[in-house]
């Protein structure tokens, strides 16, 4: 069962990388694309275990936006991208992971957040930006592992 769940989190970091890359050198998302018409298109990321949930959903290459819009949104898909790799690089998320715990990671229109709740739904630590969980996620990643810089803009 664990090595299934490994094989499946490798897969879905190459393709985060690759989604990352695309961006980052101009071309157009291929990965993780939904929605449809000019001003609907979302960057759409999910993912769902019993130690992590994660729920990205932000606007994807509005038409309509102007110039400065566009470019912001695909820093937040960047920033996006980069967490979603980062939790999916621990393992276990140290204090976070073990028995029972679960952590929740939002992005969206609205903002971001993060919840990390006991096995009985209890939060016991949470956020609505990122710099907390940024910390406990590099304090938990393995030893020797690609290092992320995630910047929120």
């Amino acid at each position: 069962m664990q090595a299934n769940i490994d094989e499946t989190r490798n897969e879905a970091i190459a393709e985060l990388k690759s989604a990352l890359s695309e961006l980052e050198s101009g071309e157009e998302l291929s990965h993780f694309v939904g929605g449809h018409g000019i001003m609907s298109r979302l960057f759409e990321f999910t993912w769902s275990e019993p130690a992590l949930e994660i729920d990205f959903r932000l606007p994807y290459a509005r038409v309509l936006a102007d110039e400065e819009s566009q470019k912001e949104d695909d820093a937040e898909i960047c920033a996006a991208l980069r967490m979603a790799q980062l939790l999916l690089m621990v393992e276990n998320l140290k204090d976070t992971s073990s028995e029972g715990l679960h952590a929740r990671v939002w992005a969206n229109e609205d903002g971001v957040g993060y919840s990390i709740s006991d096995k009985d739904r209890n939060d016991v630590d949470f956020g609505d930006d990122w710099s907390g969980l940024v910390h406990r996620l590099e304090d938990a990643l393995p030893e020797g592992a690609e290092q992320l810089s995630i910047i929120w803009p």
